[in-house]
């Protein structure tokens, strides 16, 4: 169920069918899971991505402000070694992971976050304009760290934790939503834009898919903190 402190908009657009996205409300985790490439089986890793990262913040959540990077830093290594298990028996293929933890701690509100490959996290937080947390692990059209491949997975070191204000707003998008050449990217300008247009998180995430302009698969997730 929505809780009354977060306002939540997730959009997509798919082209090929390899993103997947989070957006789990219990345990305030929300991601975005972009599988690689054209392999048909990319899809079937960003699912059991998202389903084993889901299932491992359940079973270790435990409400600690200071331990939830490194919840979410072990939830992607165990899902990478799930589907490198399961690729030993039928084809699988990779995918990226961009996700976010939100903690409550009293009056205040912490935010958790890890990346790995060129899936993206952005953040508002107060008077400060918007930034992208993460940086794209690739390299032309070539991912550089990805879930789901032992030659390919070189760790998470994206990872982070800060507070956020009331009117945070935070956004967590695939590639296909931001670009990834000179004619088909986002600027930063654009996507503060479409946040300060909109009256929702949803209606941001809409505007952000509507403004796109790389054929690809788009997943948008925008969250707005409330008081």
């Amino acid at each position: 169920m929505p809780n009354d402190y977060l306002d939540v908009g997730l959009s997509k657009k798919l082209l090929k069918g390899q993103d997947v996205a989070l957006s789990n409300h219990d345990l305030n985790l929300f991601a975005v899971f972009d599988g690689i490439g054209n392999n048909e089986n990319s899809l079937e890793a960003a699912l059991i991505a998202s389903q084993s990262i889901k299932a491992s913040v359940e079973r270790n959540e435990d409400k600690s402000v200071q331990n939830s990077p490194n919840m979410l830093v072990n939830a992607i290594v165990e899902a990478h070694q799930e589907i490198v298990i399961e690729s030993r028996f039928r084809p699988m293929g990779t995918t990226t992971a961009s996700m976010v933890k939100l903690t409550k701690n009293g009056k205040s509100m912490f935010m958790a976050w890890v990346s790995i490959g060129d899936s993206r996290v952005y953040i508002k937080n107060g008077t400060s304009p918007l930034m992208m947390l993460s940086r794209d692990e690739s390299s032309g059209i070539y991912v550089d760290n990805c879930i789901g491949d032992e030659k390919h997975f070189h760790g998470v070191t994206q990872e982070g934790l800060l507070e956020v204000s009331e009117g945070a707003e935070i956004v967590i998008v695939s590639d296909g939503v931001v670009g990834s050449s000179e004619e088909d990217s986002l600027k930063l300008s654009d996507i503060e834009h479409a946040l300060e247009i909109s009256k929702s998180a949803q209606a941001a995430s809409d505007e952000l898919i509507a403004i796109s302009k790389k054929a690809d698969d788009k997943t948008a997730i925008v969250i707005r903190t409330k008081a």
